[in-house]
Protein backbone atom coordinates (compact mmCIF):
# COMPACT_ATOMS: atom_id res chain seq x y z
CA UNK A 1 0.00 0.00 0.00
CA UNK A 2 1.13 3.62 -0.54
CA UNK A 3 1.65 6.39 1.84
CA UNK A 4 -1.44 8.01 0.25
CA UNK A 5 -3.73 5.19 0.70
CA UNK A 6 -3.68 3.71 -2.93
CA UNK A 7 -3.35 0.21 -4.00
CA UNK A 8 -1.32 -0.68 -7.46
CA UNK A 9 -3.44 -3.51 -9.00
CA UNK A 10 -3.44 -4.77 -13.00
CA UNK A 11 -6.20 -4.68 -14.86
CA UNK A 12 -7.13 -7.86 -15.75
CA UNK A 13 -9.23 -6.47 -19.13
CA UNK A 14 -6.17 -5.02 -20.76
CA UNK A 15 -3.41 -5.32 -18.30
CA UNK A 16 -3.04 -1.31 -17.43
CA UNK A 17 -1.12 -1.19 -13.79
CA UNK A 18 -3.78 1.26 -11.73
CA UNK A 19 -3.38 3.15 -8.73
CA UNK A 20 -6.91 3.01 -7.38
CA UNK A 21 -7.89 4.68 -3.89
CA UNK A 22 -7.84 1.63 -1.40
CA UNK A 23 -11.53 2.69 0.17
CA UNK A 24 -13.38 2.00 -2.87
CA UNK A 25 -15.53 -1.21 -3.43
CA UNK A 26 -15.48 -0.65 -7.36
CA UNK A 27 -13.82 1.17 -10.39
CA UNK A 28 -13.45 1.57 -13.90
CA UNK A 29 -10.33 1.49 -15.49
CA UNK A 30 -8.92 4.58 -16.14
CA UNK A 31 -7.61 2.85 -19.75
CA UNK A 32 -9.91 0.44 -20.94
CA UNK A 33 -13.23 1.39 -19.30
CA UNK A 34 -13.52 -2.46 -17.58
CA UNK A 35 -15.37 -1.84 -14.21
CA UNK A 36 -13.84 -4.23 -11.46
CA UNK A 37 -14.72 -5.12 -7.78
CA UNK A 38 -11.74 -3.87 -5.44
CA UNK A 39 -11.95 -7.51 -3.18
CA UNK A 40 -11.98 -9.67 -6.78
CA UNK A 41 -8.83 -8.30 -7.28
CA UNK A 42 -7.07 -7.30 -4.21
CA UNK A 43 -4.64 -10.33 -3.24
CA UNK A 44 -5.57 -12.79 -0.11
CA UNK A 45 -4.70 -11.58 3.21
CA UNK A 46 -4.78 -12.80 6.52
CA UNK A 47 -8.11 -11.82 8.71
CA UNK A 48 -7.59 -9.08 11.02
CA UNK A 49 -7.15 -9.93 14.27
CA UNK A 50 -8.70 -8.00 17.12
CA UNK A 51 -5.99 -8.57 19.98
CA UNK A 52 -3.58 -7.13 17.91
CA UNK A 53 -5.73 -3.11 18.46
CA UNK A 54 -6.50 -4.33 21.84
CA UNK A 55 -2.79 -4.93 22.83
CA UNK A 56 -2.11 -1.91 21.05
CA UNK A 57 -4.32 0.39 22.27
CA UNK A 58 -3.84 -0.91 26.02
CA UNK A 59 -0.35 -0.02 25.78
CA UNK A 60 0.37 2.96 23.43
CA UNK A 61 0.97 4.67 26.77
CA UNK A 62 3.15 2.68 28.49
CA UNK A 63 5.17 3.50 25.25
CA UNK A 64 5.86 7.04 27.56
CA UNK A 65 4.78 5.90 30.76
CA UNK A 66 6.71 2.82 31.56
CA UNK A 67 10.01 4.65 31.39
CA UNK A 68 9.86 7.82 34.27
CA UNK A 69 12.42 9.92 34.21
CA UNK A 70 14.37 8.39 31.23
CA UNK A 71 14.77 11.74 29.39
CA UNK A 72 16.99 12.41 32.38
CA UNK A 73 19.77 9.13 30.70
CA UNK A 74 19.66 12.18 28.13
CA UNK A 75 23.57 12.40 28.06
CA UNK A 76 26.33 11.80 25.46
CA UNK A 77 26.92 8.25 26.94
CA UNK A 78 23.87 7.28 28.14
CA UNK A 79 21.87 7.97 25.15
CA UNK A 80 22.50 5.10 22.56
CA UNK A 81 22.08 2.28 24.93
CA UNK A 82 18.38 3.94 26.42
CA UNK A 83 17.26 4.22 22.88
CA UNK A 84 17.85 1.05 22.23
CA UNK A 85 16.78 -0.75 25.52
CA UNK A 86 13.33 1.82 24.98
CA UNK A 87 12.95 0.75 21.52
CA UNK A 88 13.22 -3.05 22.31
CA UNK A 89 10.41 -2.80 24.85
CA UNK A 90 8.04 -0.86 23.04
CA UNK A 91 8.52 -2.69 19.37
CA UNK A 92 5.39 -5.07 20.04
CA UNK A 93 3.32 -2.35 20.52
CA UNK A 94 3.82 -0.67 17.01
CA UNK A 95 3.71 -3.93 15.61
CA UNK A 96 0.55 -5.35 17.12
CA UNK A 97 -0.43 -1.48 15.94
CA UNK A 98 0.97 -2.35 12.16
CA UNK A 99 -0.56 -5.29 11.65
CA UNK A 100 -4.12 -4.25 12.35
CA UNK A 101 -3.62 -1.37 10.11
CA UNK A 102 -2.26 -3.21 7.46
CA UNK A 103 -4.66 -6.03 7.72
CA UNK A 104 -7.99 -3.37 6.53
CA UNK A 105 -5.71 -0.94 3.90
CA UNK A 106 -9.06 0.73 3.01
CA UNK A 107 -9.22 2.09 6.75
CA UNK A 108 -5.72 2.76 7.21
CA UNK A 109 -6.68 6.44 8.10
CA UNK A 110 -9.08 6.19 10.12
CA UNK A 111 -7.70 3.46 12.59
CA UNK A 112 -4.61 5.94 12.74
CA UNK A 113 -6.48 8.99 14.16
CA UNK A 114 -7.99 6.54 16.49
CA UNK A 115 -4.98 5.29 17.88
CA UNK A 116 -3.39 8.91 18.15
CA UNK A 117 -7.16 10.52 19.72
CA UNK A 118 -6.78 7.18 22.36
CA UNK A 119 -3.22 8.02 23.32
CA UNK A 120 -4.56 11.87 23.20
CA UNK A 121 -7.12 10.94 26.03
CA UNK A 122 -4.85 8.44 27.85
CA UNK A 123 -1.92 10.99 27.89
CA UNK A 124 -4.99 13.46 29.80
CA UNK A 125 -6.20 10.99 32.24
CA UNK A 126 -2.79 10.16 33.11
CA UNK A 127 -1.40 13.32 33.91
CA UNK A 128 -4.98 14.67 35.58
CA UNK A 129 -4.57 11.68 37.78
CA UNK A 130 -1.17 10.83 38.65
CA UNK A 131 -0.50 10.48 42.36
CA UNK A 132 2.63 12.66 42.36
CA UNK A 133 0.09 15.16 40.41
CA UNK A 134 -1.05 16.87 43.20
CA UNK A 135 -0.79 20.83 41.63
CA UNK A 136 -1.09 22.62 38.39
CA UNK A 137 2.61 22.78 38.39
CA UNK A 138 3.46 18.89 39.39
CA UNK A 139 1.18 17.99 36.80
CA UNK A 140 2.68 20.37 34.05
CA UNK A 141 6.53 19.13 35.13
CA UNK A 142 5.40 15.30 34.83
CA UNK A 143 3.82 16.09 31.53
CA UNK A 144 6.84 17.55 30.26
CA UNK A 145 9.27 15.46 31.15
CA UNK A 146 7.04 12.52 29.37
CA UNK A 147 6.69 15.11 26.22
CA UNK A 148 10.83 14.75 26.39
CA UNK A 149 10.91 10.99 26.40
CA UNK A 150 8.16 10.84 24.17
CA UNK A 151 10.49 13.20 21.55
CA UNK A 152 13.73 11.79 22.44
CA UNK A 153 12.39 8.12 22.54
CA UNK A 154 9.36 6.44 21.85
CA UNK A 155 8.99 8.15 18.57
CA UNK A 156 11.91 8.30 17.19
CA UNK A 157 11.85 4.76 18.26
CA UNK A 158 9.08 3.79 15.90
CA UNK A 159 10.13 5.64 13.26
CA UNK A 160 13.65 3.23 13.13
CA UNK A 161 11.55 0.27 13.00
CA UNK A 162 10.17 0.44 9.39
CA UNK A 163 7.06 -0.58 9.66
CA UNK A 164 3.92 0.62 7.59
CA UNK A 165 2.90 3.17 10.51
CA UNK A 166 6.43 4.32 11.19
CA UNK A 167 6.24 7.39 9.77
CA UNK A 168 2.38 8.35 9.05
CA UNK A 169 1.61 7.66 12.85
CA UNK A 170 4.24 9.69 14.48
CA UNK A 171 3.67 13.00 12.32
CA UNK A 172 -0.21 12.58 12.97
CA UNK A 173 0.49 12.18 16.83
CA UNK A 174 2.50 15.29 16.44
CA UNK A 175 0.14 17.25 14.61
CA UNK A 176 -3.37 16.35 16.57
CA UNK A 177 -0.96 16.73 19.99
CA UNK A 178 0.29 20.37 19.03
CA UNK A 179 -3.09 21.30 18.09
CA UNK A 180 -4.49 20.13 21.37
CA UNK A 181 -2.00 21.30 23.48
CA UNK A 182 -0.58 24.43 21.30
CA UNK A 183 1.30 25.83 24.71
CA UNK A 184 3.21 22.70 24.93
CA UNK A 185 4.52 21.93 21.54
CA UNK A 186 7.27 19.58 20.27
CA UNK A 187 8.55 18.31 17.25
CA UNK A 188 9.60 15.07 15.50
CA UNK A 189 13.16 14.48 15.55
CA UNK A 190 15.31 10.81 14.06
CA UNK A 191 17.33 8.45 16.28
CA UNK A 192 19.87 9.50 13.90
CA UNK A 193 19.30 13.09 13.93
CA UNK A 194 19.76 13.68 17.85
CA UNK A 195 22.49 11.26 17.97
CA UNK A 196 23.97 13.23 15.57
CA UNK A 197 23.84 16.45 18.26
CA UNK A 198 26.08 14.69 20.78
CA UNK A 199 28.63 14.40 18.04
CA UNK A 200 29.60 18.31 17.55
CA UNK A 201 31.28 20.04 20.04
CA UNK A 202 31.36 23.83 20.68
CA UNK A 203 31.17 26.23 23.86
CA UNK A 204 28.22 28.00 21.77
CA UNK A 205 25.71 25.66 20.78
CA UNK A 206 22.93 27.69 22.64
CA UNK A 207 23.70 30.86 20.94
CA UNK A 208 24.82 29.00 17.65
CA UNK A 209 21.04 27.53 17.65
CA UNK A 210 19.85 31.07 18.89
CA UNK A 211 21.79 32.75 15.85
CA UNK A 212 20.85 30.26 13.06
CA UNK A 213 17.00 30.52 14.17
CA UNK A 214 17.28 34.16 13.18
CA UNK A 215 19.30 33.13 9.86
CA UNK A 216 22.60 34.85 11.29
CA UNK A 217 25.31 32.92 9.80
CA UNK A 218 28.03 31.02 12.03
CA UNK A 219 30.53 33.74 11.41
CA UNK A 220 28.38 36.64 12.80
CA UNK A 221 29.94 38.99 15.27
CA UNK A 222 28.13 37.37 18.21
CA UNK A 223 29.42 34.19 17.34
CA UNK A 224 33.45 35.17 17.04
CA UNK A 225 33.01 37.74 20.05
CA UNK A 226 31.68 34.70 22.20
CA UNK A 227 34.22 31.82 20.78
CA UNK A 228 36.77 34.05 21.05
CA UNK A 229 35.67 34.64 24.71
CA UNK A 230 35.67 30.92 25.39
CA UNK A 231 38.76 30.29 23.51
CA UNK A 232 40.75 33.06 25.63
CA UNK A 233 39.75 34.79 28.80
CA UNK A 234 37.55 31.95 30.44
CA UNK A 235 39.50 28.88 29.31
CA UNK A 236 42.94 30.72 31.00
CA UNK A 237 41.24 29.74 34.32
CA UNK A 238 40.64 26.27 35.96
CA UNK A 239 37.23 27.41 36.86
CA UNK A 240 36.75 28.34 33.51
CA UNK A 241 37.61 25.29 31.99
CA UNK A 242 35.68 23.37 34.12
CA UNK A 243 32.56 25.53 32.53
CA UNK A 244 33.21 24.57 29.09
CA UNK A 245 34.02 20.97 29.92
CA UNK A 246 30.46 21.02 31.42
CA UNK A 247 28.56 22.94 29.03
CA UNK A 248 30.32 20.24 26.12
CA UNK A 249 28.62 18.11 27.82
CA UNK A 250 24.92 19.54 28.36
CA UNK A 251 24.74 22.55 26.03
CA UNK A 252 23.43 19.13 23.00
CA UNK A 253 20.82 17.95 25.67
CA UNK A 254 19.71 21.63 25.69
CA UNK A 255 19.30 22.93 22.04
CA UNK A 256 17.24 18.91 21.49
CA UNK A 257 15.36 19.92 24.06
CA UNK A 258 14.36 22.54 22.39
CA UNK A 259 14.15 21.79 18.86
CA UNK A 260 12.37 18.66 19.00
CA UNK A 261 10.52 18.92 23.07
CA UNK A 262 9.69 22.31 22.61
CA UNK A 263 8.54 26.03 21.15
CA UNK A 264 11.95 26.34 19.73
CA UNK A 265 11.12 30.11 18.15
CA UNK A 266 9.48 31.07 21.63
CA UNK A 267 12.89 29.77 23.22
CA UNK A 268 15.34 31.18 21.07
CA UNK A 269 13.77 34.80 21.46
CA UNK A 270 13.52 34.19 25.04
CA UNK A 271 17.36 32.99 25.53
CA UNK A 272 18.29 36.51 23.55
CA UNK A 273 16.37 38.68 25.45
CA UNK A 274 17.34 37.39 29.21
CA UNK A 275 20.52 35.75 28.35
CA UNK A 276 22.52 36.50 25.54
CA UNK A 277 21.71 40.19 24.84
CA UNK A 278 23.28 40.71 28.47
CA UNK A 279 25.98 38.88 27.74
CA UNK A 280 27.18 39.79 24.58
CA UNK A 281 26.91 43.24 25.99
CA UNK A 282 28.96 42.94 28.75
CA UNK A 283 31.49 41.34 26.07
CA UNK A 284 31.59 44.39 24.25
CA UNK A 285 32.00 46.73 27.19
CA UNK A 286 35.16 44.49 28.45
CA UNK A 287 33.84 43.03 31.21
CA UNK A 288 34.37 39.12 31.18
CA UNK A 289 33.47 38.30 34.04
CA UNK A 290 29.98 39.82 34.12
CA UNK A 291 29.74 37.74 31.05
CA UNK A 292 30.97 34.63 32.74
CA UNK A 293 28.15 35.04 35.55
CA UNK A 294 25.56 35.58 33.19
CA UNK A 295 26.52 32.80 30.98
CA UNK A 296 26.89 30.04 34.26
CA UNK A 297 23.36 31.23 35.40
CA UNK A 298 22.09 30.83 32.25
CA UNK A 299 23.40 27.49 32.10
CA UNK A 300 21.85 26.96 35.56
CA UNK A 301 18.22 28.13 34.16
CA UNK A 302 18.46 25.78 31.68
CA UNK A 303 19.47 22.64 33.14
CA UNK A 304 17.08 23.18 36.06
CA UNK A 305 14.01 23.31 33.30
CA UNK A 306 14.94 20.69 31.13
CA UNK A 307 15.84 18.30 34.53
CA UNK A 308 18.73 17.57 32.48
CA UNK A 309 22.03 16.63 34.22
CA UNK A 310 26.08 16.53 32.86
CA UNK A 311 27.91 13.07 32.87
CA UNK A 312 30.22 12.62 36.27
Amino acid sequence: MMANDTVRLCCPACGKELQVPADLDSFSCLYCGAKHRMAELLPPTQPADEADRAYAEAHLLDCVRSFPNQYKQFTRKNYEPSFRTHAEAIRPCFEAMDRWVCAQPGKRQALLEGFADSFLRQWEDYHATHPKAKSKSARERLAFSDKLTLAWYTLPALRSFGLSVSEDFPALLRDRFNARWPENVFELGSYEEIQGGFRKHGFCFVTTAVCEAEGKPDDCAELRAFRAFRDGWLSETEQGRSMIAEYYELAPAVVAAMRYGDDEAACCAELRRDWLEPCYGALKRGDNAACRDRYAAMVRCLRARYALETEQ
